[in-house]
Protein backbone atom coordinates (compact mmCIF):
# COMPACT_ATOMS: atom_id res chain seq x y z
CA UNK A 1 0.00 0.00 0.00
CA UNK A 2 1.15 3.51 -0.64
CA UNK A 3 1.98 6.17 1.90
CA UNK A 4 -0.94 7.79 3.25
CA UNK A 5 0.92 11.11 4.09
CA UNK A 6 -0.55 13.73 1.91
CA UNK A 7 1.54 13.91 -0.99
CA UNK A 8 -1.50 15.65 -2.60
CA UNK A 9 -1.15 18.58 0.49
CA UNK A 10 0.84 20.90 -1.76
CA UNK A 11 0.10 24.21 -0.31
CA UNK A 12 2.07 23.30 2.87
CA UNK A 13 5.85 23.03 1.69
CA UNK A 14 7.91 25.54 2.97
CA UNK A 15 11.54 24.48 1.67
CA UNK A 16 13.38 21.66 0.31
CA UNK A 17 15.82 19.37 1.69
CA UNK A 18 18.62 16.80 0.44
CA UNK A 19 21.06 14.47 2.51
CA UNK A 20 22.03 10.72 3.32
CA UNK A 21 19.68 8.52 4.94
CA UNK A 22 20.77 8.07 8.62
CA UNK A 23 19.18 4.98 8.84
CA UNK A 24 16.97 2.24 6.96
CA UNK A 25 13.33 3.51 9.24
CA UNK A 26 12.24 6.86 7.23
CA UNK A 27 10.14 5.55 4.37
CA UNK A 28 9.28 7.21 0.89
CA UNK A 29 6.20 9.22 0.72
CA UNK A 30 5.57 8.92 -2.78
CA UNK A 31 1.88 8.82 -4.18
CA UNK A 32 2.67 5.35 -5.58
CA UNK A 33 5.19 3.96 -3.23
CA UNK A 34 5.76 2.61 0.21
CA UNK A 35 9.51 1.50 -0.02
CA UNK A 36 11.82 2.32 2.59
CA UNK A 37 14.61 4.74 1.57
CA UNK A 38 18.27 2.59 2.47
CA UNK A 39 20.89 3.90 4.97
CA UNK A 40 23.22 6.19 3.41
CA UNK A 41 21.48 6.61 -0.19
CA UNK A 42 20.57 10.05 -1.17
CA UNK A 43 17.13 11.07 -0.33
CA UNK A 44 15.09 14.37 -0.79
CA UNK A 45 12.53 16.11 1.19
CA UNK A 46 9.55 18.50 1.49
CA UNK A 47 9.85 20.44 4.75
CA UNK A 48 6.37 21.44 6.10
CA UNK A 49 5.18 22.88 9.39
CA UNK A 50 5.32 20.43 12.13
CA UNK A 51 1.99 20.29 13.94
CA UNK A 52 3.17 19.25 16.99
CA UNK A 53 5.83 21.77 17.74
CA UNK A 54 4.67 24.96 19.54
CA UNK A 55 4.93 28.17 17.18
CA UNK A 56 7.69 29.68 20.01
CA UNK A 57 9.99 27.00 18.75
CA UNK A 58 13.20 28.12 16.06
CA UNK A 59 12.40 27.57 12.97
CA UNK A 60 14.30 24.49 12.17
CA UNK A 61 12.30 23.03 14.46
CA UNK A 62 8.86 23.78 13.39
CA UNK A 63 9.61 22.14 9.95
CA UNK A 64 9.79 18.58 9.65
CA UNK A 65 10.92 16.90 6.65
CA UNK A 66 8.89 14.49 4.60
CA UNK A 67 11.22 12.13 2.94
CA UNK A 68 11.60 10.76 -0.97
CA UNK A 69 13.29 8.90 -3.53
CA UNK A 70 15.31 11.38 -5.94
CA UNK A 71 12.84 8.96 -8.77
CA UNK A 72 10.04 9.74 -6.50
CA UNK A 73 10.54 13.49 -5.86
CA UNK A 74 10.92 13.95 -9.57
CA UNK A 75 7.44 12.12 -9.89
CA UNK A 76 6.06 14.44 -7.16
CA UNK A 77 7.17 17.37 -8.87
CA UNK A 78 5.95 16.55 -12.46
CA UNK A 79 2.41 16.32 -11.03
CA UNK A 80 -0.40 18.01 -9.20
CA UNK A 81 -1.24 21.63 -9.15
CA UNK A 82 0.50 24.46 -11.22
CA UNK A 83 1.34 26.33 -8.49
CA UNK A 84 2.75 24.62 -5.99
CA UNK A 85 6.21 24.95 -4.67
CA UNK A 86 8.98 23.64 -7.06
CA UNK A 87 12.43 23.28 -7.88
CA UNK A 88 13.48 26.45 -9.41
CA UNK A 89 17.72 26.39 -8.54
CA UNK A 90 18.86 23.34 -7.50
CA UNK A 91 21.93 24.73 -5.50
CA UNK A 92 19.48 26.98 -4.08
CA UNK A 93 16.86 26.07 -3.08
CA UNK A 94 17.52 22.22 -1.46
CA UNK A 95 19.05 22.86 1.88
CA UNK A 96 22.19 20.57 2.53
CA UNK A 97 22.93 21.15 -1.19
CA UNK A 98 26.98 21.79 -0.55
CA UNK A 99 27.30 19.09 1.76
CA UNK A 100 26.62 16.25 -0.99
CA UNK A 101 29.51 14.63 -2.68
CA UNK A 102 30.06 16.02 -6.16
CA UNK A 103 28.40 12.82 -8.07
CA UNK A 104 25.36 13.44 -6.11
CA UNK A 105 25.64 17.21 -6.73
CA UNK A 106 25.87 16.17 -10.52
CA UNK A 107 23.22 13.58 -10.72
CA UNK A 108 20.62 16.17 -9.50
CA UNK A 109 21.84 19.31 -11.66
CA UNK A 110 21.39 16.97 -14.88
CA UNK A 111 17.99 15.86 -13.60
CA UNK A 112 16.60 19.23 -12.90
CA UNK A 113 18.23 20.24 -15.89
CA UNK A 114 16.33 17.90 -17.97
CA UNK A 115 12.91 18.82 -15.91
CA UNK A 116 13.60 22.51 -16.91
CA UNK A 117 13.74 21.82 -20.78
CA UNK A 118 10.52 19.15 -20.80
CA UNK A 119 8.64 21.92 -19.45
CA UNK A 120 10.19 24.55 -22.03
CA UNK A 121 9.29 22.27 -24.85
CA UNK A 122 6.17 21.48 -23.45
CA UNK A 123 4.93 24.82 -22.24
CA UNK A 124 1.99 27.14 -24.38
CA UNK A 125 4.50 28.96 -26.33
CA UNK A 126 6.16 26.10 -27.55
CA UNK A 127 7.14 25.82 -31.45
CA UNK A 128 7.71 21.93 -31.36
CA UNK A 129 5.28 20.45 -29.44
CA UNK A 130 1.69 18.99 -31.22
CA UNK A 131 -1.13 19.99 -28.91
CA UNK A 132 -4.89 19.21 -28.49
CA UNK A 133 -7.25 21.52 -26.42
CA UNK A 134 -10.78 20.46 -25.54
CA UNK A 135 -13.48 21.78 -23.85
CA UNK A 136 -16.53 20.52 -22.24
CA UNK A 137 -19.51 23.24 -22.65
CA UNK A 138 -21.97 22.07 -20.14
CA UNK A 139 -19.48 21.51 -17.27
CA UNK A 140 -17.18 24.48 -18.38
CA UNK A 141 -14.05 22.30 -18.10
CA UNK A 142 -11.24 21.83 -20.29
CA UNK A 143 -8.29 19.39 -21.28
CA UNK A 144 -5.01 20.11 -23.31
CA UNK A 145 -2.92 17.48 -23.87
CA UNK A 146 0.46 17.90 -25.26
CA UNK A 147 3.67 15.79 -26.83
CA UNK A 148 7.11 16.49 -28.01
CA UNK A 149 9.06 13.19 -28.62
CA UNK A 150 8.58 10.74 -25.79
CA UNK A 151 7.34 13.17 -23.11
CA UNK A 152 3.66 14.11 -23.14
CA UNK A 153 1.83 16.46 -20.82
CA UNK A 154 -1.73 16.83 -19.97
CA UNK A 155 -3.44 19.98 -17.89
CA UNK A 156 -6.71 20.46 -17.31
CA UNK A 157 -9.08 22.81 -15.19
CA UNK A 158 -12.23 24.92 -15.03
CA UNK A 159 -12.43 27.62 -17.77
CA UNK A 160 -12.49 31.14 -16.85
CA UNK A 161 -10.17 30.39 -13.62
CA UNK A 162 -6.28 31.26 -13.97
CA UNK A 163 -3.96 28.76 -15.23
CA UNK A 164 -2.44 28.56 -11.28
CA UNK A 165 -5.30 26.54 -10.32
CA UNK A 166 -4.84 23.95 -13.17
CA UNK A 167 -3.56 20.08 -12.64
CA UNK A 168 -0.84 19.11 -14.65
CA UNK A 169 1.03 15.68 -15.17
CA UNK A 170 4.51 15.03 -17.32
CA UNK A 171 5.06 11.95 -18.30
CA UNK A 172 7.97 10.36 -20.25
CA UNK A 173 7.94 7.26 -22.56
CA UNK A 174 10.27 4.75 -23.56
CA UNK A 175 9.76 5.50 -27.56
CA UNK A 176 8.30 7.81 -29.19
CA UNK A 177 5.61 5.83 -30.59
CA UNK A 178 4.55 4.43 -26.96
CA UNK A 179 4.12 8.42 -26.39
CA UNK A 180 2.09 9.09 -29.59
CA UNK A 181 -0.69 6.12 -28.45
CA UNK A 182 -0.98 7.91 -25.00
CA UNK A 183 -1.72 11.33 -26.80
CA UNK A 184 -4.35 9.78 -28.85
CA UNK A 185 -5.78 7.69 -26.27
CA UNK A 186 -6.01 10.55 -24.14
CA UNK A 187 -7.93 12.46 -26.73
CA UNK A 188 -10.38 9.91 -27.91
CA UNK A 189 -11.21 9.64 -24.05
CA UNK A 190 -12.42 13.30 -23.54
CA UNK A 191 -13.97 13.40 -27.21
CA UNK A 192 -15.81 10.05 -25.67
CA UNK A 193 -16.60 12.11 -22.83
CA UNK A 194 -18.98 15.18 -24.22
CA UNK A 195 -15.51 17.09 -25.08
CA UNK A 196 -15.17 19.09 -28.24
CA UNK A 197 -11.95 20.03 -29.97
CA UNK A 198 -11.39 23.92 -29.84
CA UNK A 199 -8.62 26.01 -31.36
CA UNK A 200 -6.72 27.22 -28.04
CA UNK A 201 -6.48 31.04 -27.84
CA UNK A 202 -3.67 33.14 -25.69
CA UNK A 203 -6.50 34.73 -23.90
CA UNK A 204 -8.43 31.60 -22.53
CA UNK A 205 -6.26 32.05 -18.74
CA UNK A 206 -8.99 34.60 -18.01
CA UNK A 207 -12.37 34.20 -20.21
CA UNK A 208 -14.37 36.78 -18.76
CA UNK A 209 -11.93 39.54 -19.01
CA UNK A 210 -11.38 38.57 -22.77
CA UNK A 211 -14.69 38.53 -23.47
CA UNK A 212 -15.09 42.46 -21.59
CA UNK A 213 -12.38 43.42 -23.82
CA UNK A 214 -14.21 42.08 -26.57
CA UNK A 215 -17.28 43.85 -25.91
CA UNK A 216 -15.69 47.16 -25.36
CA UNK A 217 -13.62 47.01 -28.68
CA UNK A 218 -17.32 45.79 -30.31
CA UNK A 219 -19.10 48.84 -28.88
CA UNK A 220 -16.21 51.58 -29.76
CA UNK A 221 -15.23 50.16 -33.41
CA UNK A 222 -17.49 53.33 -34.23
CA UNK A 223 -15.97 56.37 -32.76
CA UNK A 224 -17.37 59.20 -30.55
CA UNK A 225 -18.62 62.44 -31.52
CA UNK A 226 -15.68 65.20 -30.17
CA UNK A 227 -17.45 67.54 -28.34
CA UNK A 228 -15.79 70.96 -30.21
CA UNK A 229 -13.45 73.41 -28.70
CA UNK A 230 -13.87 77.21 -28.42
CA UNK A 231 -11.85 77.51 -31.09
CA UNK A 232 -13.64 74.99 -33.25
CA UNK A 233 -16.90 77.25 -32.53
CA UNK A 234 -15.42 80.38 -33.37
CA UNK A 235 -13.95 78.80 -36.82
CA UNK A 236 -17.34 76.92 -37.76
CA UNK A 237 -18.99 80.91 -36.95
CA UNK A 238 -17.36 82.44 -39.19
CA UNK A 239 -17.45 79.89 -42.18
CA UNK A 240 -21.29 79.79 -41.44
CA UNK A 241 -21.34 83.91 -41.92
CA UNK A 242 -18.99 83.90 -45.17
CA UNK A 243 -21.35 81.21 -46.45
CA UNK A 244 -24.81 83.11 -45.59
CA UNK A 245 -23.17 86.21 -47.03
CA UNK A 246 -22.57 84.24 -50.13
CA UNK A 247 -26.10 82.91 -50.34
CA UNK A 248 -27.51 86.56 -49.71
CA UNK A 249 -25.66 88.03 -52.68
CA UNK A 250 -26.54 85.50 -54.85
CA UNK A 251 -30.16 85.33 -54.41
CA UNK A 252 -30.23 89.52 -55.15
CA UNK A 253 -32.36 90.33 -58.08
CA UNK A 254 -30.27 91.21 -61.17
CA UNK A 255 -31.55 93.92 -63.71
CA UNK A 256 -34.02 93.30 -65.87
CA UNK A 257 -33.07 93.52 -69.14
CA UNK A 258 -35.85 95.15 -71.51
CA UNK A 259 -37.56 92.86 -73.70
CA UNK A 260 -38.47 95.45 -76.24
CA UNK A 261 -37.47 95.42 -79.76
CA UNK A 262 -35.81 98.75 -80.91
CA UNK A 263 -37.97 101.15 -83.29
CA UNK A 264 -36.30 101.62 -86.58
Amino acid sequence: MASTTDDDDETITVEFGCDYAKSSNAKCHGKYCDKEITKGSLRLSRLIPNPFIPQSSTREEQLMPVYYHVECFINYSRSGNENKKRVQNVEKDFQGFNELKKKDKDKLKKLFNYEEKIQEKLSETSSTANTNYLEHDQDKKYWQISIDNKTTKTKYGLLGEPDSNAIILYKDFSTQSEADKYFEKKTEEKLKHGYTMKKQTATRKNDQTSLSTTRKRKQSSTPPKSTPTKRQKTTSTKQQKTTSTKKSTSTRKQPIRSTRKKTK
